[in-house]
């Protein structure tokens, strides 16, 4: 069995460094591991709590490494690697709690030699899906793929060509993490599992996210996480962005969704036609919002089945419900037609202040948007690259796209 050390870069947020021990050593009991935390220069309790916990926990299979100062995310799991005695590596961020079960079917993965990186599935806090897989759009963004799906979506078992994986929970060899050079250290704490990712795929390796594999991930806790964001994605397109291609369609297809874009180039991915008349007969006869909500369970993406549980709710006079679920359907569909609701029922609530800020977020939306041209001019390129990568699919989204808004 191969030894796995879990590799933890932490900054202060001693409450979950040590929430994040505690459950591994729940859940980690009789396996071949080793754990290291690596401070990097935290201010808090952690440099005087980290040891004393993390020796009672593991004992001789725990060790603690202090830097002098924040060094960031890449140099501090570079410094934890070299101090690792294992055959694989698992960077971890400081803010997961894993789940019973959780290394088993992460290290079996790597009985595939093909096989560079792997990690769980990440879910929010509230059980719904934060990460499986990193993932392309047509017009330069990136994203979690199925992001707020539930975390049992039959989707998410579904193995695919990944191009990216998030560090947060990312094992590897450590021959292919040296062959690599690590993570590289000009980034400045975010794109550096990309990076590391097209490092990996660059050797010829595969990347896999494993879903029996579990961990509760509170995401981006640090603060000042996205400080440096342009800055790294800039490097990053320096470095690798020849061999970035858009991938989200590809999946969405596969799955039997569809992806949509507006006049602004925002998307968001949509049931087939068919399915969506097939669910819209469930709306034409009685149907009790249980098995409603078990509806939007199975079918997340199912919008008319989000507004009519909505509307529902607000003719019961129930607007604090209304309202919550008007939130989750806004993480799936940051749509006009869903912003309407949530204004109304904002609104009739009488919440002045969270009106206010909603508004505001609306205004900064509008502020951002750039004019006509400039959007047909990135269809356009997204267009000459689809077709150099003879991407058939994508080619045609974006003809539709330039025959419904190109004229605008």
């Amino acid at each position: 069995m191969m030894r796995v050390s879990v590799i933890i870069p932490a900054w202060n947020l001693w409450d979950m460094t040590a929430a994040c021990l505690r459950s591994l050593a729940e859940h980690s009991v009789g396996e071949h591991i080793e754990v290291l935390v690596v401070d990097n220069g935290s201010e808090d309790a952690t440099a005087t709590e980290l040891e004393p916990l993390g020796h009672s926990l593991f004992g001789t299979a725990f060790k603690a490494l202090h830097l002098p100062h924040n060094m960031g995310f890449a140099r501090a799991c570079n410094a934890g690697a070299t101090a690792a005695a294992g055959e694989l590596l698992f960077f971890l961020n400081n803010d997961t709690v894993c789940t019973a079960g959780w290394l088993t079917p992460l290290r079996a993965a790597f009985a595939d030699a093909s096989v560079g990186a792997a990690g769980p599935l990440l879910l929010y806090p509230d059980g719904s899906v934060q990460h499986c897989g990193i993932c392309f759009g047509p017009f330069g963004h990136v994203e979690h793929l199925y992001e707020f799906f539930p975390s049992d979506h039959p989707a998410l078992c579904r193995e695919r060509p990944l191009q990216a994986i998030t560090g947060a929970a990312l094992m590897t060899r450590r021959c292919h993490f040296d062959s690599c050079g690590g993570f590289y250290t000009a980034y400045i704490n975010g794109w550096e599992d990309l990076d590391f990712c097209f490092s990996l795929r660059n050797l010829g390796l595969l990347l896999r996210v494993v879903p029996h594999s579990q961990f509760y991930h509170h995401t981006s806790c640090t603060p000042g996480r996205f400080v440096h964001e342009s800055a790294n994605s800039r490097l990053f397109l320096q470095r690798w962005g020849q061999h970035v291609y858009p991938d989200l369609h590809l999946f969405a297809h596969a799955d039997g969704f569809f992806m949509e874009s507006d006049a602004q180039l925002h998307t968001w991915l949509c049931l087939s036609e068919q399915r969506r008349c097939a669910l819209k007969t469930f709306l034409e006869k009685p149907l009790d919002l249980d098995r409603l909500r078990a509806l939007l369970h199975q079918e997340p993406l199912w919008l008319d089945g989000w507004l009519e549980l909505i509307g529902r709710k607000e003719k019961e006079g129930n607007l604090q419900q209304a309202m919550c679920l008007c939130e989750e359907c806004i993480r799936l569909f940051d749509l006009p037609v869903v912003r309407k609701q949530m204004l109304r029922l904002l609104r009739m609530s009488g919440r002045q202040q969270a009106l206010a800020c909603y508004l505001q977020d609306l205004r900064n939306v509008e502020e951002r948007q750039d004019d006509a041209f400039r959007y047909k001019t990135r269809v356009k390129a997204a267009l000459k690259k689809a077709e150099t990568r003879e991407d058939k699919l994508l080619g045609e989204m974006l003809q539709g796209w330039l025959q419904r808004y190109g004229s605008l």
